[in-house]
């Protein structure tokens, strides 16, 4: 039986890129992260807004696994689900909150606001969540949630054949990306040559080169106010931070 993954990582952390390059590179199926085109068509036809989704993901946890952005269940009731024990790995793809923060604000998705805040305001305001980020708590503000998400993603090496990568990683080198997914979570490959995808999975006037030069220069940080960036560090977890890399702005 093919070997599955299982792709988990928030919001605009490039969890397209890492899925188009997995599937052009690896041979694995990939265990799906979004609904597929029938729910969106139905959601588009019925009220409830995000419920059509939710309820998707809900019914068919068995077999996906949740949303690929969601927060990712304890090791203990993933393991009652027959998919985690059929030959399955998971990554996991986390990205600097700060240069997170500024794309959610650009992007947010299901929040709607009567006008839009200012950035400093947003990083302020609670973050509405949805049944499939599975967070049973009110969210004071987006940091918190890019805490939740990514403290979830820690446990899955320690129980599973399982990866934690980071959005800037892949940037750096996607070929060694590929190759550590590979060797770590014994991946055959399904070509003798790395494969790339250039384009943008989101915005076809940018590729791979703009946003490789964008998040590994950090240019974001020229749109942080020193104000934004105090509101950022008194709800980011350091801890988090030093896991994977980062380093806490001043």
């Amino acid at each position: 039986m093919k070997k599955l993954i299982k792709i988990y990582g928030e919001r605009n952390t490039n969890t397209n890129y890492i899925s188009k390059l997995i599937s052009l590179n690896l041979d694995v199926q990939e265990a799906p992260g979004v609904a597929p085109r029938w729910v969106l068509r139905l959601q588009n036809k019925l009220p409830g807004d995000e419920l059509v989704r939710d309820i998707y993901f809900r019914l068919a946890y068995k077999n996906t696994l949740g949303w690929k952005h969601t927060r990712v269940k304890p090791a203990a009731d993933l393991k009652k689900y027959r998919i985690v024990n059929n030959n399955l790995s998971f990554v996991t793809i986390t990205k600097n909150p700060y240069s997170w923060l500024l794309s959610l604000y650009r992007r947010p998705y299901h929040q709607y606001y009567s006008g839009k805040p200012s950035f400093e305001d947003f990083l302020q305001t609670p973050w509405k969540t949805i049944a499939r980020d599975n967070i049973q708590k009110p969210v004071n503000n987006p940091m918190e949630m890019w805490n939740l998400k990514n403290a979830s993603y820690l446990h899955l090496p320690r129980e599973f054949s399982a990866l934690n990568i980071t959005t800037e990683s892949i940037f750096v080198n996607p070929a060694d990306v590929v190759n550590l997914i590979s060797s770590k979570l014994s991946i055959e490959k399904s070509s003798a040559e790395f494969i790339d995808y250039e384009k943008s999975t989101k915005d076809k006037s940018k590729d791979t080169y703009y946003y490789r030069d964008y998040y590994l220069n950090e240019k974001w940080k020229t749109q942080l106010s020193s104000e934004a960036i105090a509101i950022i560090n008194d709800s980011i977890d350091k801890n988090l931070m030093a896991h994977f890399g980062y380093t806490v702005l001043g």
